[in-house]
């Protein structure tokens, strides 16, 4: 009962986010929007419904890449889950710096029959094998760039990034499904993720593979209320 009560307030504050700043989608982000620079960012699914049927669930947790950018580290991550939109492989991605586009693509391959040999050899860089999965690449790029978002800015605490991963930490532990008895928000029976190998993957509903098997704290939900208070 605790967890769908703390689930249901994690809903609620995310709600209360939403009216503030709206939902963007990575289609149609650039790094010329108002970005912070440290963050939290919660990917929803178009017919991937909570338990209520109202609210679409969030299927991934992600925060701001470790760098020193001058621009946002926030964006530079998203920039990688979204993929180039110039040059040689446009319309595509790089999967092997982003696993949300990992484990998506490896879903597409199993569901699809797609192949592709070198999908799952994290070490292949060449420009060759890039060539070969850009098709593949340019699937998980469709799917990935029409998730709604949210955004939440971590700039204000004092150590920005020890937050974020607390809050992706213990977001994903609440979320996850893996291993519980009381199954909540369960994905839908055509969620593309069933068909993740990765285990984690499959069974938390989530696109994330960490923190998927252990316990949340529910002061989560006292650090996202606080945060989203600050919003404007």
């Amino acid at each position: 009962m605790d967890r769908l009560k703390h689930l249901n307030r994690f809903y609620d504050i995310l709600m209360e986010l939403q009216s503030k700043t709206g939902t963007r989608t990575l289609a149609t982000s650039d790094i010329y929007m108002e970005w912070p620079q440290q963050g939290v960012c919660f990917f929803f699914q178009p017919g991937e419904m909570r338990d209520n049927g109202k609210q679409l669930r969030v299927v991934r947790v992600g925060i701001s890449k470790s760098s020193e950018s001058l621009q946002s580290p926030l964006w530079d991550r998203l920039r990688e889950h979204r993929g180039p939109i110039r040059g040689k492989f446009s319309g595509g991605g790089n999967h092997r710096v982003s696993n949300f586009r990992h484990y998506i693509g490896s879903a597409l391959m199993n569901r699809d029959k797609i192949p592709c040999s070198t999908w799952e050899k994290m070490d292949k860089t060449n420009a060759a094998t890039r060539k070969a999965e850009h098709q593949l690449e340019t699937k998980v790029s469709d799917i990935i760039n029409d998730m709604p978002f949210l955004w939440l800015s971590t700039d204000r605490s004092s150590k920005p990034e020890q937050l974020n991963l607390f809050i992706k930490r213990n977001a994903v532990a609440l979320l996850s499904n893996y291993r519980k008895q009381d199954i909540l928000d369960a994905p839908a029976p055509t969620w593309l993720g069933r068909y993740c190998p990765n285990d984690a993957v499959r069974c938390s509903g989530l696109w994330n593979h960490r923190s998927v098997d252990v316990k949340y704290n529910p002061r989560l939900l006292k650090y996202l209320d606080k945060l989203v208070r600050l919003v404007k």
